[in-house]
């Protein structure tokens, strides 16, 4: 049990070893089950495959890269849907899409790369970064893709 953003969560794992073969998935090794029950909510359980062999990936390192994978979720994934609408983009055409994706995320590397340069960047948005970079203050913007050393730090 624990504490997950102030709701009680309990989660347990049950593992056992497997073959590729005996579930038609390349490389597997051991399957598991997860079952969560988070306080408010109905219990859910989630099946996992993974290439690693018990004696390499236990119960308990389980649970904890389980967890951690939300981090990514609440990072880049977050961000993107966030402050880019990616979850509402009607666009489905393969090449558009992966170009879409390609400048979403070449826009969130520059929001990084311009957060980092100010003392608390925890408190910097991708809205302050995008008014940073509006209308007015274009020639930021044509400087940096334009620069043979680009820097987004702010000129005085």
């Amino acid at each position: 049990m624990e504490i997950n953003k102030s709701r009680l969560e309990r989660r347990s794992i049950r593992s056992a070893p497997t073959t590729a073969e005996r579930v038609c998935f390349p490389f597997a090794a051991q399957v598991a089950r997860l079952s969560r029950h988070i306080e408010g909510h109905k219990p859910e359980e989630v099946c996992l495959i993974t290439s690693l062999e018990p004696a390499q990936l236990d119960a308990k390192r389980w649970l904890q890269l389980n967890r951690q994978a939300w981090g990514i979720e609440s990072g880049l994934h977050q961000r993107l849907d966030v402050s880019h609408n990616e979850d509402r983009c009607r666009v489905r055409h393969p090449n558009v899409m992966l170009l879409f994706a390609t400048m979403r995320r070449f826009a969130n590397s520059l929001f990084m790369e311009w957060r980092a340069q100010f003392p608390r960047p925890d408190h910097k948005t991708t809205t302050d970064f995008q008014s940073h970079f509006s209308e007015e203050n274009k020639r930021h913007g044509i400087r940096f893709l334009t620069s043979k050393r680009p820097s987004l730090k702010s000129s005085p």
